[in-house]
């Protein structure tokens, strides 16, 4: 998955449309737009804002692969359940699915960190 494709999947999560991201970040829909179809780039500050407002990190949406050793996701997998039973596209929708859920538990324990 791009960057751009990241924004967009999130911003469909949160039932949200270009417009509506657009206005939220303060930039023209035709950003939004070039952003989820890699035609321009994310600045370091735009980039910093979505992943506050989709509650992800910056890694996550920059398409950083994270070590899902300590995750519970990955416990079932390693409890026997297989994804080689799955279409590609499938199996990497999984693996997406479990990059964005540790980018929020990793969101969730900075915040925890900063309150402590």
């Amino acid at each position: 998955m791009t960057t751009g494709s990241r924004i967009a999947s999130l911003r469909r999560r949160m039932s949200m449309t270009q417009p509506m991201l657009a206005e939220k970040m303060n930039v023209s829909r035709s950003t939004v737009t070039s952003w989820e179809n890699d035609r321009r780039s994310v600045s370091n500050d735009d980039l910093i804002k979505l992943a506050d407002l989709f509650g992800v990190t910056t890694d996550y949406l920059l398409g950083h692969k994270i070590d899902l050793g300590d995750t519970p996701v990955a416990a079932h997998l390693r409890n026997g359940l297989s994804l080689d039973d799955l279409p590609e596209d499938r199996r990497q929708a999984v693996i997406d699915y479990m990059e964005y859920q540790k980018s929020l538990y990793k969101k969730e324990q900075e915040r925890k960190g900063k309150k402590d």
